[in-house]
């Protein structure tokens, strides 16, 4: 799963093609990380808070793709501390990943990529 994951960032954020202009800045690439990783955290959790938390997160998902954020680039230091971000998100605790994930989510929502069109 956890590969699944990283291949699914990797694709998604990972130098897109040279013709892309615009540079994907590490808060929006470790926003968009963040949901991938906080969308399995919550599936593996039988509540009603982590299935309405993973609808939220699924719809940020799909519509990040209206944004035009996969064909971004990102620089080698976003690389670098998306690779950070994801190491700390691995070896949170789950109260700790629930945290990261309320950030993601309420970034996501205010962030340059809401400005794109995700509201």
């Amino acid at each position: 799963m956890k590969r699944l994951i990283s291949a699914a960032i990797a694709s998604c954020l990972l130098i897109g093609p040279a013709s892309a202009a615009q540079q994907l800045t590490t808060e929006d690439a470790i926003g968009m990380a963040g949901l991938m990783f906080c969308e399995v955290f919550y599936s593996d959790i039988d509540t009603e808070e982590a299935a309405t938390q993973a609808t939220v997160i699924k719809k940020l998902l799909v519509e990040k793709y209206k944004t035009g954020i996969e064909e971004m680039m990102m620089t080698k230091k976003t690389n670098d501390e998306l690779d950070i971000y994801i190491s700390q998100f691995k070896s949170s605790d789950e109260q700790q990943k629930t945290s990261l994930c309320a950030e993601a989510i309420k970034y996501t929502q205010d962030s340059s990529i809401a400005s794109l069109g995700m509201r």
